[in-house]
């Protein structure tokens, strides 16, 4: 198993690559070859209507769908009750933060098409959101090591649920329920397998549903007793689950999840935690879309930390509601004249 401390060490090192704990996980190189950039440029094209430059890097779309292929593949380890290993998932959580590319990964993330089970992209959306507020946080890299690790993982008691419950567009019974709230515990046990040296990645993933207040479950713990990285965890999966689709509902325009959480927030979480995600994600998010005041309608593209109702808007309809033939981008922070008047859903969107 590559060491937690040996990870840390790494340096984007030429010829070299981690380990691997268990040789049925393949470890891949953190550069990612040529041909997987141009199956990603490929992809993106079919996917998008706009041009790849207005999107992401070509290095950024890969690893996300690198990412997507490591969570599917610990889906599928859970399932068949194989055992997993976090150090691939450390190798890559290694090269985005050490090449600071949390903030691309978290703008693509909040932007990308919903083509995959809700589970998976959750975990994604957990994942870089997360490391966006740990970066906030001022988390060094172990630690933001260890907030991305978890973030991953957190969720894995979820592939214990039978999917007719998970993708169930009925209104849950008790029963139901009751076993959905077990997850956290399954979390628990199936990183626990990992040894004591992982012993405190179980303990956050059976804390992540926990509250300050002592409201939450499956134990009941509050205040100091629940760790920062589980309230950071738990505030950010709240919120990307509200703001993404789901089987029993639409999602929430993300300021109205950002609102309502602000409104429960209350003893729900650790003030500081809380401060530092509205600093982060901001009021007006990543792919929110927005009416400016000359009427015309856009999506944020991304955020302004030290002026956080500017941000830099891809307008995408005129005053009139008729679609922009070419997308425009602007800043508001350098148009004074503009300001946003308020949220939107856009049908299409």
């Amino acid at each position: 198993m590559v060491r937690f401390s040996d990870i840390i060490k790494i340096r984007d090192r030429k010829g070299e690559e981690p380990k691997p704990a268990d040789r049925n996980i393949r470890e891949d190189r953190f550069r990612l070859s040529e041909s997987q950039v141009f199956k990603a440029q490929e992809e993106h094209y079919d996917h998008e209507e706009r041009p790849l430059r207005d999107q992401a890097s070509l290095e950024i779309i890969a690893y996300y769908e690198k990412f997507i292929e490591r969570a599917m593949e610990v889906k599928e380890r859970v399932e068949s009750d194989k055992g997993i290993s976090p150090s691939p998932i450390l190798s890559d959580l290694h090269y985005i933060i050490e090449k600071d590319l949390v903030d691309e990964m978290y703008t693509y993330a909040m932007s990308a098409r919903e083509d995959y089970d809700y589970i998976i992209l959750q975990t994604l959306d957990v994942t870089f959101t997360s490391l966006k507020v740990g970066k906030g946080m001022d988390y060094d890299l172990k630690m933001l090591l260890k907030l991305g690790l978890a973030a991953f993982l957190e969720n894995v008691g979820m592939y214990k649920i039978p999917d007719s419950i998970l993708r169930s567009t009925a209104e849950l019974g008790d029963e139901e329920v009751k076993l959905i709230k077990r997850h956290p515990e399954f979390s628990y046990e199936i990183l626990g397998q990992l040894g004591e040296k992982y012993r405190w990645l179980a303990e956050v993933a059976r804390q992540t549903h926990e509250k300050f207040d002592g409201s939450g479950y499956p134990l009941g713990l509050k205040g100091d007793k629940i760790s920062e990285i589980a309230s950071i965890i738990g505030l950010v999966d709240i919120y990307v689950a509200m703001i993404k689709n789901r089987p029993y509902r639409e999602k929430f325009i993300q300021t109205e999840a950002i609102k309502s959480i602000v409104d429960s927030s209350k003893n729900k979480f650790r003030p500081r935690v809380v401060k530092v995600f509205l600093d982060q994600v901001s009021l007006f998010p990543v792919n929110s879309y927005i009416k400016l005041n000359n009427g015309a309608v856009g999506r944020v593209k991304a955020t302004n930390e030290n002026q956080p109702l500017r941000p830099t808007i891809e307008l995408l309809y005129d005053k009139s509601g008729k679609r922009l033939e070419k997308p425009q981008v602007i800043n508001l922070s350098d148009n004074p004249l503009l300001y946003i008047e308020e949220s939107v859903r856009v049908p299409d969107a």
